[in-house]
């Protein structure tokens, strides 16, 4: 027999998209071959880092952050997702300039006291100026401070231990622009705590000015 001196052309794998991959490597075997991809097979169209089989907003300008859908508003609220401090806002709730309705208070961390004290520290003033742009940013919403003490004290110092909390509060965001029409003070002394008065982290706790979003018009 006669064997010929030919050498066999390799065989090239299959790749039916024509991006480059072969398709027993390709997990996402029908991108467009017009598109680049990733070592995958994968074509992230607006360079968000979501593939593009996933991406339910294929055309995200580039640079802004999204969430696992490749969207910007999570919560269609009309505020950007790096912006949003509240990304899970029910449907069809309006919204202040940062994302949150009236009914989320979690951006709003109450302003802690010393025992007996009324003073502000520097880390209260710097969210109370945060607090204040959302407020000039929100025309329609105002602010109810809401005072309490612990239970150290009788009934009556408590009260008005809690009403000088939250006026020092006010005067800070008066300070910073805020409009006095737009705060209410409300104080309620010892009457509501969120923790154990019977420890010392429990008191720490109570001494508090709590911030309350409230609509515009609205005393609820």
């Amino acid at each position: 027999m006669f064997l010929s001196g030919c050498a066999v052309a390799p065989v090239s794998p299959m790749d039916s998209d024509g991006d480059g991959v072969a398709d027993t490597e390709d997990r996402c075997p029908a991108t467009n071959s017009d598109l680049g991809v990733d070592r995958y097979g994968c074509a992230d169209s607006d360079s968000d880092g979501i593939i593009d089989t996933v991406d339910r907003c294929p055309a995200t300008p580039l640079g802004n952050a999204v969430d696992q859908f490749g969207c910007l508003d999570s919560d269609n609220d009309g505020v950007k997702n790096g912006e949003d401090q509240c990304p899970r806002t029910r449907a069809g709730d309006r919204v202040m300039h940062n994302g949150c309705s009236a009914r989320q208070a979690v951006s709003l961390e109450s302003v802690r006291f010393d025992h007996g004290g009324i003073e502000i520290s520097a880390e209260a003033r710097e969210r109370l100026s945060r607090v204040a742009e959302v407020l000039r940013l929100s025309p329609q919403y105002r602010i109810a401070l809401q005072g309490h003490s612990d239970s150290s004290g009788s009934a009556n110092f408590n009260y008005r231990l809690s009403r000088h909390r939250a006026n020092a509060v006010m005067a800070v965001l008066l300070e910073l622009g805020v409009p006095s029409a737009r705060i209410e003070i409300q104080a309620y002394g010892a009457a509501m705590p969120i923790a154990d008065n019977n420890t010392e982290h429990g008191r720490a706790l109570n001494r508090r000015v709590a911030l309350r979003v409230i609509r515009a018009g609205s005393s609820k």
